[in-house]
């Protein structure tokens, strides 16, 4: 019997070897495929870490600089906007708007928004982005094209400042019966407070 199973264990063995002498190779590139596959992936998730604190501290220099001396500096901004990309880039974009609305030059400030609108890839930042650039085509007398940035913001969380927009870009349009319809939209869903400056507006029709 032990004579049978040495003789069977050594048949084993070698049907293995020779399996083995077959298909090692195959096995040994599938399994080096695979760490490989776990080491760049390591080296490819710490590699854009390594990027992303380099950016963010590339931004905040380049912002420090921008924000002592706005128009000296702007060259540095629109070099950290091209040589990058992401949601740094959409900080940089965003603040141009903003020194731009400072000097009241209204055309640049939507220019930087929409820019920054098409390189955001953050969905809670594009409906900032939105929200502006509505109260930027409102102020630039570009009614249709306020409604229209507004209704693509179509989270719910904005709904009371979209809908008594809407209302202010209506009233501005002459249209006081959508606008009313507008404001009282807000009003149903508004705190105290906003009621009262709702219901000012609506006086006002």
């Amino acid at each position: 019997m032990s004579e049978y199973y040495n003789s069977t264990e050594e048949q084993q063995f070698n049907e293995a070897k020779n399996w083995f002498k077959k298909n090692g190779t195959p096995i040994l590139l599938a399994i080096c495929v695979v760490a490989g596959a776990s080491f760049g992936w390591q080296f490819w998730k710490k590699h854009q870490i390594e990027v992303a604190q380099q950016t963010s501290e590339n931004y905040q220099q380049v912002l420090d600089s921008y924000l002592q001396n706005p128009d000296k500096n702007a060259p540095l901004v629109e070099k950290f906007i091209s040589e990058n990309q992401g949601t740094y880039v959409v900080f940089a974009q965003l603040e141009q708007a903003r020194q731009a609305a400072n000097k009241g030059d209204f055309v640049a400030v939507k220019s930087q928004l929409e820019k920054a609108l098409a390189a955001s890839e953050d969905a809670t930042l594009q409906n900032v982005i939105r929200f502006r650039l509505a109260l930027v085509e409102y102020q630039l007398g570009n009614f249709d094209g306020a409604l229209a940035v507004l209704a693509n913001l179509k989270d719910s969380a904005w709904d009371l400042r979209k809908q008594i927009l809407v209302g202010d870009v209506l009233t501005a349009k002459g249209d006081k019966a959508a606008a009313k319809s507008a404001y009282e939209q807000a009003k149903a869903s508004a705190s105290e407070q906003d009621k009262i400056l709702i219901d000012i507006r609506l006086n006002n029709l």
